[in-house]
């Protein structure tokens, strides 16, 4: 799979999605919705065995909010980067980045089921899959784009003659043995 106008229109509307969970959560949480405070609360309680006053919880909320609005940001900044061709795009920081947002988003579905543990919310997780999916999506197409693309950069080397009209990729082997 190379970058080409479909991959780049996939990565836009995956990319953009992913840019708007995490503003639409982002912004619930930097407003304390009360919601994620129980969830958080739920979470800590069921799984540590401990008490987390709402207070805390609430200030956990609110950073995280944040942090989600400014990956948020920088979502969007990677989908223009797609759209203007720039490399930052498809590079192991842009894969880190919607791993992460994979991961996040598989935990925070999974949060309404650890909140209380009685088994009636594994549709919550279920039906929020595309916060988890569709970066786990971007994930896929730039591994696969910059898989591709080494491999084609290496059949390049390996068929451009060297001066004395070897390869490179001969001059490799030969200088290992």
């Amino acid at each position: 799979m190379r970058r080409s106008r479909s991959t780049t229109i996939l990565y836009s509307i995956l990319g953009s999605g992913v840019a708007l969970a995490f503003l639409g959560h982002g912004i619930l949480g930097a407003k304390g919705e009360e919601k994620f405070v129980a969830l958080v609360t739920g979470t800590y309680d069921k799984l540590l065995g401990g008490s987390m006053s709402d207070a805390t919880a609430t200030t956990w909320v609110n950073v995280i909010g944040w942090l989600d609005i400014a990956l948020a940001v920088v979502f969007a900044g990677l989908v223009v980067a797609a759209i203007a061709r720039k490399a930052i795009a498809y590079s192991p920081l842009a894969i880190g980045l919607f791993a992460w947002a994979a991961a996040w988003g598989f935990m925070t579905a999974l949060s309404r089921f650890t909140a209380v543990l009685d088994g009636a919310e594994t549709w919550d997780v279920v039906e929020r899959g595309p916060n988890y999916l569709l970066p786990a999506g971007l994930v896929y197409l730039l591994y696969r784009i910059r898989k591709d693309e080494t491999a084609e950069r290496g059949d390049i080397i390996a068929a451009r003659p060297a001066a004395n009209g070897r390869s490179e990729a001969t001059e490799r082997v030969l200088a290992k043995h």
